[in-house]
């Protein structure tokens, strides 16, 4: 088993879905690596006003992170903040950091909930959103749906996969690219999700003697949520 960053593949994973979607004619908006900013992100969803917004990265119950910075936030208010079992060990520094601008990077804590950054969820209004990251459709997502994107699909835990030297991690890039590839073609979310959950089915059984590619292949079936309208799709 290798170890590394989840990143170097699914980075990989991206350059083939946007392969996929102009091969199909869509226009596709590309913002990658360090270019991967808050302001960035916030200023293309606002001006291209996509119909799809694909997050493949890091995540977190608030937030989708970018390669040093959170790029879609949503903010807490005072009573979720002092209710936090560990509200005290978030307010304190803050006591000494008035006026930091610093408090939204990704490092050293890249799931710092106190993010300076205002919330941009709001500008996925009308979007299908899906993303390939961590824990995304715990919080943010019910929170993207609340600020009017017609659906969020994401995974509410952690999203698992194996990487080998046999490239067993391909598997889990076929059954995301699954999923899109029935929205692109004009199925709903719906019809998407149940396509896919049967190729997991089979993917399942066909490695249920390899516990390191079965179990996560359930889990993230079990893990993964639409949260909005599920009978939403790309051409209505």
């Amino acid at each position: 088993m290798k170890i590394g960053d989840p990143t170097e593949y699914t980075y990989q994973w991206g350059e083939e879905i946007i392969e996929m979607m102009r091969n199909y004619g869509y226009d596709v908006i590309d913002i990658k690596k360090n270019d991967v900013t808050y302001d960035n992100v916030s200023k293309s969803i606002e001006y291209y006003k996509p119909r799809l917004y694909v997050h493949i990265g890091h995540g977190c119950p608030t937030s989708m992170q970018g390669q040093n910075e959170c790029i879609i936030t949503r903010n807490f208010d005072i009573n979720e903040l002092t209710n936090m079992p560990n509200f005290k060990e978030i307010i304190q520094p803050l006591i000494y950091q008035t006026g930091c601008t610093h408090t939204c990077k990704t490092l050293p804590d890249i799931c710092n909930p106190i993010c300076t950054n205002p919330t941009n969820v709001n500008l996925l209004r009308g979007t299908i959103v899906y993303t390939i990251s961590c824990y995304t459709a715990a919080q943010l997502g019910n929170c993207a749906v609340k600020y009017g994107a017609e659906a969020y699909v994401g995974f509410k835990d952690l999203m698992l996969f194996p990487v080998d030297d046999v490239n067993s991690q391909d598997i889990f890039r076929d059954v995301h690219k699954m999923f899109l590839n029935e929205l692109l073609t004009g199925h709903t979310i719906k019809e998407s999700t149940e396509k896919t959950e049967k190729f997991e089915n089979e993917l399942i059984s066909l490695y249920k003697r390899t516990k390191y590619i079965s179990l996560p292949l359930l889990w993230n079936k079990l893990n993964r949520k639409v949260i909005g309208n599920s009978g939403a799709s790309l051409y209505g």
